[in-house]
């Protein structure tokens, strides 16, 4: 008994530290309706659950105490074996919390599909995503500019997102604004969300929320959420080659293009596997090979801005790994995918509209 409380006390002080000490608690002080509709399911189905764990705690306790060695008063009942009323509550309850929770679910997963646009007066922005290796890319094809590590965007305005990876299997998080979502090699797929306020000035924290390697931890970037003059002041800040003048910190550069995307992959080992490679080679060329490799980077890449972008490099990511077609013309095919990649997103809203209705 002692054990149990020691241990109940350590995971109360621990929650503590978490939360109330500096924790960060945006699950549940979301930014955006995407977000904050998700987080009002996910207490709901809490609220519903405790109707079970609460009773159940408090009654153990009672039981317990009730029917201790030394309480002289309570009923003792030793064939006692049924009780209609008690399967009742005990089956009953719990069938009823299950229904609510599966409609529960079935309701949330139109209303929040992330292929699903948020509905407003503003024409949504896009921007193209690239999980590169252990890095973020955000291109914004309609204003030809492309960063990487940050992402900006007005208030107030539908963003409309398309993913894909020239790596691993990722997944991209801002847990401010929406759920997450999977950005996976040969594929695309779409996440839609709306800042309602602007941003603090560090921007909301977005990041790979699946282990992807050594420098997993290094996919770390910042999502601003900024008024519609900012937003525009940036990108022709950017366009003109002076982004610095918006984030003193970013590297400003002039075209992405295949061979400078080609040079963003840095690192091609862990340091310790490249230690052990020199270790362990059999003959000198396999010694040279292996301190010729860089090792992953140990803090993540720079914000770097870019004036403007190859066009359809985005296309060119997704096409790569388009094994069934190697060394066939993609460029025709390329508008096809994002087209009928669009249909989907029509077919998920008009699904997920009939359905409250």
């Amino acid at each position: 008994m002692r054990q149990t409380i020691l241990a109940v006390l350590s995971l109360s002080a621990m929650a503590a530290l978490l939360t109330g000490c500096g924790g960060d608690m945006v699950l549940l002080n979301s930014k955006g309706p995407v977000a904050q509709g998700q987080s009002d399911l996910m207490m709901t189905a809490i609220y519903l659950m405790l109707l079970v764990v609460i009773p159940s705690a408090i009654m153990a306790l009672w039981f317990g105490w009730k029917y201790r060695a030394s309480n002289k008063d309570a009923d003792y009942k030793p064939t006692w074996a049924h009780s209609t009323a008690i399967e009742i509550v005990v089956w009953g309850i719990p069938v009823i919390i299950i229904g609510i929770l599966a409609w529960l679910t079935w309701w949330g997963s139109h209303k929040y599909d992330p292929y699903r646009p948020v509905e407003s007066d503003k024409a949504p922005l896009t921007v193209q995503v690239i999980a590169e290796q252990f890095k973020w890319i955000f291109i914004y094809p309609e204003q030809n500019i492309a960063t990487v590590n940050e992402m900006r965007f007005p208030e107030k305005t539908p963003v409309t997102l398309r993913l894909t990876s020239n790596f691993t299997m990722n997944s991209f998080f801002i847990p401010a604004l929406s759920g997450q979502i999977y950005a996976m090699a040969g594929m695309q797929t779409h996440l839609n969300f709306l800042a309602d306020e602007t941003s603090p000035a560090e921007g909301y924290r977005g990041f790979s929320s699946n282990y992807s390697g050594y420098g997993f931890s290094q996919m770390r970037f910042r999502a601003h959420s900024v008024t519609d003059a900012q937003f525009a002041e940036w990108v022709a800040a950017v366009k003109s080659g002076n982004g610095a003048s918006v984030n003193p910190n970013a590297v400003q550069k002039a075209v992405l293009d295949q061979t400078e995307f080609a040079a963003l992959r840095d690192g091609n080992r862990s340091k310790h596997q490249i230690e052990a490679m020199v270790v362990n080679a059999q003959t000198p060329e396999e010694k040279a090979a292996a301190e010729a490799l860089k090792p992953y980077p140990t803090k993540p890449h720079p914000v770097t801005y870019y004036s403007s972008v190859e066009p359809k490099l985005f296309e060119s990511v997704i096409n790569r790994y388009m094994s069934n077609y190697h060394g066939a013309d993609h460029s025709a095919t390329a508008g096809h995918e994002a087209a009928a990649s669009d249909a989907h997103a029509n077919v998920e809203h008009a699904t997920a509209a009939s359905v409250e209705e």
